[in-house]
C-alpha cells in the first residue's frame, strides 16, 4: 500500500486544523532531536541555492496501475471467452438480454476502472517540490497543474495518516488562511511509512535543515540515490530497482514473493512513465532558483552509485559499503554537533 491521499482521494480542505494536526506539527526553527538525518531517496537535485525532491507518490508508481490494468486484461479476456463461446461453441439457449447486462456491467467497470488507472497514466512522471534555501520558498508542483508558492515559515507541517486498512504515515503541508485556523490548500513531503513515525522526523530534519542549518555541504554526503528524473523520463531498469530496493540482505528472504510483484508493478510504472509529460517549472521558478557557476554543492542522479544493481539489492562490496557508511555517519554526527551548538544540548 502507498499513500494516495491527494492523487486518488482529495484533500480536505476549507476546514479548521484538527487537535491531532496540531499535536502532530514538525515545527520550522525547532531542532527535533533524532538519532539520523534521513533523505529517503527523494533528492532529484541539490545546490546551495535549491534542493528538488520527488513527491511522496514516485515510490509506489506502478503498484496500484498495474493491478488495475490486470483488472481490465481479466475483464476484457472473460469477455472475449464468453463471446467466442456464446457464437462458436455453445449449442445451448442463450440468454440475450442477460449477455447485454453483463455486457453493460462490464463496460461500466471498465470505464471506473480506467479513470483510476490514469490517477497515473497520461499526466506527469512525477510532481516535484522545490526548497530554496536562499529566498526561504518552496515551490510545489500540484497534480492539478498548478504551481503552489509559499514561505516556508507560512507551511504548518504536521504528520497525517492515509485512510484505508493498512494505513501510512506521511507528513502534509498546510497552508492556512488569514485566521491561522483554516486549511485552504495542502501538499505532502516525499515520505510515507507503515508502522513507526519515527522515520518521520528523520526526514523533516533533513529538509528543515537543508532550510534553516548552515550544513548543507553535510546533508549532501548524506545522500547516495537520486531519482534521474530531471528534465527527462524514468528508464524501465531504474524504475525496477527503485521498487526492488533493500536495505538489508535479510529481505532476500521475501525476494522469490516479493519478485514477482515487482516485476509487474515495473511494467505500470514503465507505461506510467512513458505515456506522462515531464513537468516542466515556470520561468519565474527557474529564475528564482538560479544556481553560482561555481556552487560547490551539486548532487544528482550522476552521483549514482556506480554498482546501482548491488547498490539496491543490499549487496555491495565490503569496501563500498563501509566507505559510504563512514561517510554518512561521519555527516550525521557533524549536524547533530552544529545543531547542539546552536540550540544547546
Amino acid at each position: 500500500m502507498m499513500n494516495y491521499t491527494g492523487l486518488y482521494t482529495p484533500y480536505k480542505l476549507n476546514r479548521s486544523l484538527t487537535e491531532k494536526e496540531r499535536n502532530g506539527q514538525f515545527s520550522q526553527g525547532k531542532w527535533r532531536r533524532v538519532k539520523f538525518i534521513m533523505d529517503e531517496y527523494s533528492v532529484v537535485r541539490m545546490n546551495s541555492t535549491y534542493m528538488e525532491t520527488v513527491c511522496k507518490y514516485y515510490l509506489g508508481v506502478g503498484i496500484s496501475s498495474s493491478l488495475i490494468a490486470s483488472l481490465i486484461l481479466g475483464i476484457l479476456i472473460v469477455f472475449t471467452y464468453e463471446g467466442l463461446y456464446i457464437s462458436v461453441i455453445s449449442d445451448e439457449y442463450v440468454s440475450w438480454g442477460g449477455v447485454c447486462f453483463s455486457a453493460v456491467i462490464g463496460i461500466v467497470f471498465i470505464m471506473l476502472l480506467s479513470i483510476l488507472l490514469r490517477k497515473e497514466w497520461f499526466r506527469k512522471t512525477h510532481y516535484p517540490i522545490r526548497f530554496n534555501r536562499r529566498n526561504q520558498m518552496v515551490y510545489v508542483y500540484q497534480v492539478n497543474g498548478q504551481i503552489l508558492t509559499v514561505p516556508w515559515s507560512k507551511v504548518f507541517f504536521t504528520s497525517a495518516m492515509s485512510r484505508g486498512a493498512m494505513s501510512e504515515w506521511g507528513i502534509d503541508g498546510h497552508i492556512l488562511s488569514d485566521d491561522g485556523e483554516t486549511v485552504i490548500n495542502t501538499f505532502s513531503l516525499a515520505v510515507s511509512v507503515m508502522g513507526s513515525k519515527k522515520l518521520l522526523g528523520e526526514y523533516w530534519e533533513f529538509i528543515r535543515c537543508y532550510m534553516e542549518e548552515d550544513c548543507v555541504e553535510d546533508l549532501a554526503d548524506i545522500v547516495t540515490l537520486c531519482p534521474p528524473v530531471e528534465n527527462r523520463k524514468e528508464g524501465y531498469i531504474f524504475g525496477l530497482q527503485y521498487l526492488l530496493k533493500m536495505d538489508s540482505r535479510l529481505e532476500w528472504i521475501f525476494l522469490p514473493i516479493m519478485l514477482p510483484l515487482e516485476l509487474l508493478a515495473s511494467m505500470g510504472r514503465y507505461i506510467a512513465m512513458q505515456t506522462s509529460k515531464i513537468p516542466q517549472w515556470p520561468q519565474e521558478v527557474l529564475d528564482a532558483c538560479l544556481v553560482d557557476p561555481d556552487d560547490p554543492i551539486n548532487v544528482s542522479a550522476a552521483n549514482n552509485p556506480e554498482h546501482l544493481w548491488r547498490y539496491v539489492l543490499a549487496n555491495e562490496k565490503r569496501e563500498e559499503y563501509e566507505s559510504r557508511y563512514i561517510r554518512q555517519s561521519a555527516a550525521n554526527e557533524r549536524i547533530k554537533a552544529k545543531l547542539a551548538e546552536r540550540y544547546g544540548k
